[in-house]
């Protein structure tokens, strides 16, 4: 009996084999259907942000809006090119006309040998009550309409404990279009806003994010250590790192916290009272927002420098708590979006992109080492100089046409080499030269 359960077992597993190799003869493409595209530009940054303004606006108004999202082609069409950059070689395009939404993407596979791509096409109409979609191919091949918006409510619900799936259906209750403008009705308000970005960067993160009471703990410890003045209210900002990492130590081995909670949720903490405004509005977006009171001790930390920067220390333990939230593409993506934002009014920065990317690197370095061995790690800190870059060498403020002139595109050879140069430089550090 056994063993013809075994036998039917393994002729089952032979079919999906089979099948699933059959589709993927089918689906998968020589060519991208979406043409390579050109480097966002920081109007692209200005498009994307005012999308995203007009989404928090209206998810904080809650059941109390009445007020659709506006947004056009050209929006649309610049969030895309930001989102694209997340997955390293993907390809997307939008169009709005009367008849509805077209979206498609050209997504390169990981595989040895000729770049292979899955093209992915869908069509979404005008809609009210419910999100319909008129058509979803992948390669040649068509796939029932209500099929495909199962499918995807089910691998959203599956990659998110909150519900991600459902939230998502029910977001949009109708959709018009005038000219090339689509005019959204969004049903969410802050617990639904809550759920579609904590299972976002949960998914990027590989994990479900910490615990509001978790990071909430870790900002009682650094405060209480300011008040004790254990920790300097003016001068280096290292102090402040070193405890933090210590703390997140103690939470594992003497409280029984998962490691990569506990360092993610000690670096929210130190972010939340010592980095960039940037990040309230990320953990707000997750359920994880900064105490009410946190402005004051935000005050405390002011002064607190890294380089003799204190925009570099901002940027620095900002980027280290993007990491912990996400991924390298997203966090990196984050600080260079900033930087062409900046270059609108200011310039580029390259060496806020090197406080980034050190920071990026400290907490790779944390997540990616047993906790047994953060000792180790820790006790190589002894300097700033251990775990951030030097400036010297590094471009800083570059007004947009001198970033043009000299390094055209975040998407340049030139451009990457300077990255590569940053790269270099941090392996060198005593953190990261550790083996």
């Amino acid at each position: 009996m056994l063993s013809k359960v075994f036998k039917s077992l393994l002729l089952l597993v032979g079919l999906m084999s089979v099948a699933l190799a059959v589709l993927a003869f089918v689906v998968i493409e020589n060519e991208p259907t979406v043409q390579k595209q050109e480097a966002p530009s920081p109007e692209d940054i200005a498009a994307a942000r005012a999308v995203v303004k007009d989404v928090m606006f209206i998810a904080r108004a809650g059941s109390d809006s009445e007020e659709p999202l506006i947004v056009s082609e050209q929006q649309l069409a610049s969030a895309v090119l930001l989102g694209a950059r997340l997955v390293p070689g993907f390809r997307g395009d939008v169009t709005v006309a009367p008849s509805g939404v077209a979206a498609r993407a050209s997504i390169p596979l990981p595989i040895p040998g000729p770049t292979r791509w899955i093209n992915i096409e869908v069509r979404v109409p005008q809609f009210a009550s419910r999100v319909t979609l008129e058509r979803v191919a992948v390669g040649p091949m068509s796939i029932p309409p209500d099929i495909a918006l199962e499918i995807g409510r089910i691998g959203a619900n599956m990659i998110s404990k909150n519900g991600l799936g459902d939230t998502l259906m029910t977001a949009a209750s109708g959709m018009r279009i005038f000219d090339d403008t689509a005019y959204v009705d969004l049903q969410i308000d802050e617990v639904g806003k809550n759920g579609i970005m904590r299972g976002v960067f949960g998914a990027l993160r590989g994990s479900e994010m910490p615990q509001r009471d978790l990071v909430e703990s870790y900002d009682m410890r650094i405060r209480e250590a300011m008040d004790r003045d254990i920790l300097p209210d003016k001068g280096s900002f290292l102090p402040y790192l070193v405890f933090t990492l210590e703390a997140a130590h103690e939470g594992v081995t003497a409280r029984g916290e998962d490691p990569s909670d506990a360092f993610t949720a000690s670096i929210f903490a130190l972010s939340n009272i010592c980095g960039a405004d940037l990040f309230f509005a990320a953990l707000g977006s997750m359920n994880l927002e900064a105490p009410q009171d946190i402005r004051a001790w935000k005050a405390k930390c002011a002064r607190l420098t890294l380089n003799d920067r204190i925009d570099s220390r901002r940027h620095f333990i900002t980027a280290a708590a993007l990491k912990a939230a996400s991924n390298r593409n997203t966090s990196v993506s984050v600080g260079e979006y900033k930087e062409l934002n900046d270059s609108l009014y200011g310039g580029f920065d390259f060496t806020d992109m090197a406080a980034n990317n050190s920071g990026i690197r400290l907490a790779e370095r944390f997540m990616a080492t047993p906790a047994e061995d953060w000792p180790r790690l820790i006790s190589s800190i002894e300097a700033e100089q251990d775990v951030v870059v030097s400036f010297d060498g590094i471009p800083q403020i570059l007004s947009r046409d001198e970033f043009t002139l000299q390094f055209g595109s975040i998407e340049s050879d030139r451009y990457m080499q300077m990255l590569d140069r940053i790269e270099t430089k941090i392996d060198a550090l005593a953190l990261h030269a550790l083996r």
